[in-house]
């Protein structure tokens, strides 16, 4: 809106001074000499401005690729952690299926005496190893889980951010495209006040 203004100001005083020029193209008053100046000083401030938001334009795309590369390595952590969940899963079921056979055999083992008993108690102990593992593998898995939400959680994050990012770069290319004509405009302006005053 600032932009906008400052623009049909300028138009105006470009108006005023070529009517000026009309009713006067025998010499070179103050007043337009000054309204010149006044012009040019806008363009070079129009200029300025560009080339500051050029910068901001830059920076933004910058942090725009950072925020994709983050995003792209998170996808990846969180495709592997998804990955070592689901061997980890099998293995978790596979163990459970030879805990449930060695759990029959036990029972079975269990109904015999005398010279079975050694084989039994070497069977229990074969229980509680793949008991015991069964159970880190179970911590392992919760693990697992717990670091492939928070990967998604931060997948979702670095994607709210690479959208705020870009909206932002669009609205500061939208201003520099304005800007841009803004100047071109001005700087025909000028072109026709030099005429004038030549």
């Amino acid at each position: 809106m600032k932009s906008v203004c400052l623009m049909v100001s300028i138009v105006t005083t470009v108006g005023l001074f070529a009517g000026a020029g009309c009713n006067d193209t025998t010499g070179k008053n103050p007043e337009t000499n000054l309204e010149f100046r006044q012009v040019k000083a806008s363009l070079e401030e129009s200029q300025q401005r560009s080339g500051l938001l050029e910068k901001d334009v830059e920076r933004l795309k910058t942090s725009l690729g950072d925020a994709e590369s983050k995003l792209a390595d998170t996808t990846k952590a969180r495709n592997n952690f998804q990955q070592q969940v689901q061997d980890l899963t099998v293995s978790r079921t596979s163990l459970e299926a030879k805990v449930d056979e060695l759990d029959k055999a036990r029972t079975s083992l269990e109904t015999r005496v005398g010279d079975l008993t050694k084989s039994r108690d070497d069977l229990q102990k074969t229980v509680e190893s793949l008991s015991a593992t069964r159970g880190v593998l179970e911590r392992q898995v919760a693990d697992l889980t717990k670091a492939r939400n928070a990967a998604l959680d931060d997948a979702r994050v670095a994607q709210t951010k690479v959208d705020a990012l870009n909206d932002r770069v669009k609205a500061q290319t939208q201003q520099m495209i304005e800007l841009q004509d803004q100047i071109k405009t001005i700087r025909a302006v000028l072109e026709q006040l030099q005429q004038k005053l030549e």
